[in-house]
């Protein structure tokens, strides 16, 4: 598999048999990419793991079955997500779900060797050392940890090998990586501790103002996915969904309807905040960027996905933007990509291959 699009030297290739994995490790969900021929396997399990309350290294349940278990828990069992914003909080629940990547990207008896796990730029040498020490608990022989961002242009087939310059946009759940990229590296990197997760909580708590009633946190996402936006100068539809919450007046279900202008409205802190992120990421950017950025600038994922984001951003940067057309798997298999040939990644491998 080439990296970037580009065929490498033989430097770059691994040597022997080497079963490798990308592994986005997300505060929502974790997306495992396992390369295979030209394409990828694809998989998805929820960032959820169940464990008993007295003993929280005690893991239960992890993924789907863990995600139903969420707010419907007995007394003694609790089911938490191990990363918040992007960060793992949890050691132990985080390298259970990771086992639980590594088993699902697996084929037959086959052992991992690598694996290339993807976390927000901005994160501390401690919280690096953290991923790569849960990947080699898990049971990979080598682990490696790159810039959700980067992994994100790599899956996605942007030109970063060029000088001019590349933008990714990276609205994940728990935060937002602002990337700029030239010669295959990060030139640049803001990240916005703001994401899909925020949209789901603000959102949640205008249902409660407007109409008393107290609604999941899941259903607010889903009731994000079907109807969202974000406001914008588009003359954009509205569309309506109808849910069904608990009434903090009679304490009993009530059906209500959330439309587009209330996702906008709770998403509107969000969209703010990544907004003055790019900002501040045009303030140092270079003027020979600039035309390559201007472009080659490309949004991934989840919330990405929401009407309006390229009309919103180019209203108030004057900077068109993509969508990508798989904006929840660019990272892992960005990551997949790295995960075969990483070496690539080296600087004297980049400027002999760019």
């Amino acid at each position: 598999m080439a990296l970037f699009g580009k065929n490498k030297p033989e430097t770059v290739k691994p040597r022997g048999i080497i079963n490798s994995l990308g592994i986005d490790l997300g505060t929502l969900n974790t997306v495992i990419a396992k390369p295979s021929g030209d394409k990828f396997d694809l998989y998805q399990i929820p960032s959820v793991v169940a464990v008993k309350k007295d003993d929280p290294k005690a893991v239960l349940a992890v993924g789907e079955e863990a995600k139903l278990m969420l707010g419907r828990t007995p007394e003694d069992i609790v089911a938490i997500r191990p990363l918040r914003k992007g960060v793992i909080e949890s050691i132990a629940q985080a390298q259970a779900l990771l086992i639980k990547a590594m088993e699902i990207g697996k084929k037959g008896g086959e052992k991992i060797n690598r694996i290339v796990i993807g976390i927000p730029g901005d994160s501390s040498e401690v919280e690096r050392k953290a991923a790569e020490d849960i990947g080699k608990n898990a049971g990979a022989d080598d682990v490696l940890v790159i810039s959700e961002g980067l992994a994100a242009a790599i899956g996605a087939g942007l030109p970063i090998a060029e000088p001019n310059g590349t933008m990714v946009i990276d609205i994940g759940a728990g935060s937002t990586d602002l990337v700029i990229i030239s010669l295959g590296g990060i030139t640049d990197i803001e990240t916005v501790r703001f994401g899909g997760d925020d949209i789901d909580t603000n959102l949640v708590e205008i249902v409660r103002e407007k109409y008393n009633v107290e609604i999941g946190i899941h259903v607010a996402e889903t009731a994000k996915i079907e109807v969202g936006m974000f406001h914008s100068s588009a003359d954009l539809e509205i569309y309506e969904t109808e849910v069904i919450g608990k009434s903090a007046d009679t304490n009993r279900p009530q059906k209500i309807s959330i439309d587009s202008t209330m996702v906008a409205d709770a998403a509107e802190p969000v969209i703010s905040e990544i907004i003055k992120g790019l900002d501040l990421v045009f303030q140092r950017l270079s003027p020979e960027l600039v035309d390559g950025v201007y472009k080659n600038s490309v949004a991934v994922g989840g919330s990405s996905q929401l009407r309006g984001l390229e009309t919103r951003i180019y209203d108030e940067l004057l900077t068109p933007i993509t969508i990508s057309d798989d904006p929840m798997t660019v990272v892992a298999k960005g990551a997949a990509i790295v995960a075969a040939e990483p070496r690539a990644l080296d600087p004297e491998i980049r400027i002999n291959v760019f």
